[in-house]
């Protein structure tokens, strides 16, 4: 496939060498597009990752490129958790709840839970369609219809199987696919064998207010009493926000509270890392920095990391103090909302996890699909691990009350009894 696949409806796809992919100059595409996800400065940030290597899917129809997928490969465990198919497959967390299935399932959740980590090791090398910032990444040519693009996702799942196959992998996982894309990607993965999976749900705030005032008016009154009384709170608290752009709103403050702040969740990464990431993000994206600080006492004890496009924020990383109490919410939802819609801002794209809090503050949730195939003796653990694995996340959105509708081959194999009421 390094030469040239020829695809249905005229179609060509290539996987580009390593270390190759056309610059902004070349593809549009990736030249400042909405998503910050595709953008040519993005790719530079996760190429120079060392926990993957980058590959890159070019699709091409009558000799131009119309689309560019990156490839995450995982040569042995040890990647980053969201991008890693084994590992992320089983593992209770952002992408797993299991506590919320039925007794039954939640047995056979352990059941399989202790067969996973031998099934695991079977499974590498591993590649997923995918970039950091839970985003499919594929960037299309400007001017491309809704079909045309849709013809694109509809081939992906067969490119992926087919470069995995070039590249030697043992498992492939197209990852994090939005409710547009689903149906023409479901149709085509379910196919070829793969298992579709809720991965989650992105929170995405719409902003129609100019000002801070009109923003607040247009609240609902339950809504617009928690935002009071939210913001009261972070201010008797002696808190205040202030905001910083460009590259250098990328300080050692910033940097130390992350460091403090992955280290009392237990997540991985010292300061070497964590000043590694930000290195990067503030050499390749630094002028799409936005900084969202909590100061108190001038000591800062809070803040939200976004990347700016046109009209939109996304948020990448934050860090909040021990002490900070309320921080987190006045900050991430309120404050960042009084400064988008002073600054022409309509969109917030928060990412995913943290679904109640999220909603209760205006944000819709975006379901996002991933579909993985395994090979070898447990390869049915896999798929059964992740069926459960779908139903605790489905489970999840609809106690958060905004429930995702499933995909085709995830409705055909869903239980069929009624649902206990809870």
């Amino acid at each position: 496939m390094t030469g040239s696949s020829t695809l249905t409806g005229g179609l060509t796809a290539h996987l580009l060498p390593s270390g190759a992919r056309p610059s902004a100059l070349d593809f549009a595409g990736i030249a400042e597009p909405d998503i910050i996800w595709e953008d040519a400065r993005w790719c530079r940030f996760v190429e120079r990752t060392d926990l993957h290597d980058v590959r890159y899917l070019e699709v091409r129809e009558d000799g131009q490129t119309v689309a560019l997928a990156p490839l995450l490969f995982t040569a042995q465990p040890g990647g980053l958790l969201f991008y890693d198919p084994p590992r992320l497959v089983g593992t209770p967390g952002a992408l797993a709840e299991p506590e919320l299935l039925d007794e039954t399932d939640r047995q056979r959740w352990a059941e399989l839970n202790a067969a996973l980590p031998g099934a695991r090791e079977d499974q590498y090398p591993s590649l997923a369609l995918a970039t950091f910032g839970n985003h499919h990444g594929v960037a299309h040519a400007p001017g491309r219809t809704h079909d045309e693009r849709q013809a694109v996702m509809a081939v992906l799942p067969e490119l992926l199987q087919q470069a995995g196959d070039e590249l030697g992998c043992r498992s492939v996982a197209l990852l994090y696919v939005g409710e547009s894309d689903a149906e023409a990607v479901d149709h085509c993965a379910s196919r070829a064998g793969y298992t579709a999976t809720l991965l989650g749900a992105e929170g995405v705030q719409d902003l129609a207010a100019d000002s801070w005032t009109e923003y607040v008016a247009g609240l609902s009154k339950r809504r617009r009493v928690r935002l009071r009384k939210e913001v009261a709170d972070y201010e008797r608290a002696g808190m205040h926000t202030a905001v910083r752009c460009g590259p250098e709103a990328l300080d050692d403050e910033v940097i130390a509270l992350q460091v403090a702040h992955r280290a009392k969740y237990g997540l991985p990464g010292g300061e070497d890392r964590v000043r590694r990431d930000f290195d990067s993000v503030r050499e390749e994206l630094g002028d799409a920095c936005v900084v969202l600080r909590t100061e108190r006492a001038d000591r800062l004890v809070g803040f939200v990391l976004y990347l700016r496009t046109r009209d939109t924020l996304f948020a990448r990383t934050a860090g909040f103090a021990a002490d900070a109490r309320g921080c987190y919410l006045t900050l991430t939802y309120h404050e960042t909302a009084r400064w988008a819609v002073e600054h022409g801002i309509r969109h917030v794209h928060y990412g995913m996890a943290a679904y109640e809090a999220k909603h209760a503050r205006g944000c819709r949730l975006r379901p996002r699909w991933g579909w993985f195939s395994f090979r070898g003796a447990g390869s049915d653990i896999f798929s059964e691990t992740l069926a459960l694995q779908s139903q605790s996340i489905e489970r999840r959105l609809e106690l958060v009350g905004a429930p995702a509708a499933p995909v085709a081959s995830r409705h055909l194999s869903a239980p069929t009894e009624p649902k206990v009421e809870r």
